[in-house]
């Protein structure tokens, strides 16, 4: 490779090669793409919501200390607002977060049968039995 710069509007030499790996010399030191991205140790809004969601607080109740999540005192709160009866609102979205976290109860009962044990020359007589009843493709011998 030469030393000299080229500017594009020069053919490049025949010996430089292009391919590969191999870029054209206008293009091979150029920084691409977002040169400075994601800073390093920044947080998504998933984390970011987690972490304040599950921050504890101290709260008196009662006369007793109690640590709590934010979002245990926030659902205490929905609760207390929905049970006061002034929004129609807290209380619309404290039943429905109760019905969709609330352990569903199983009204449905099944039972499971399981056949008796077979000794193998039980299950073998059983096979040949079976395979007697089965229809053959034609071209298979019996």
């Amino acid at each position: 490779m030469s030393n000299q710069e080229n500017d594009g509007s020069e053919q490049p030499p025949a010996h430089e090669e292009v391919g590969y790996r191999k870029p054209p010399m206008e293009r091979r030191f150029k920084k691409s793409g977002n040169s400075k991205g994601r800073p390093t140790g920044s947080k998504n809004r998933k984390t970011i919501v987690k972490e304040v969601a599950n921050e504890m607080h101290s709260v008196i109740e009662n006369g007793k200390r109690r640590k709590l999540s934010t979002l245990s005192l926030v659902l205490f709160s929905l609760r207390n607002m929905a049970l006061e009866g002034k929004k129609v609102q807290a209380f619309k979205e404290f039943h429905r977060l109760n019905k969709v976290y609330q352990p569903q109860a199983t009204t449905d009962v099944g039972y499971l049968v399981v056949p008796a044990e077979m000794t193998p020359e039980e299950w073998m007589a059983e096979q040949r039995e079976k395979n007697k009843h089965r229809k053959r493709p034609s071209g298979c011998k019996p």
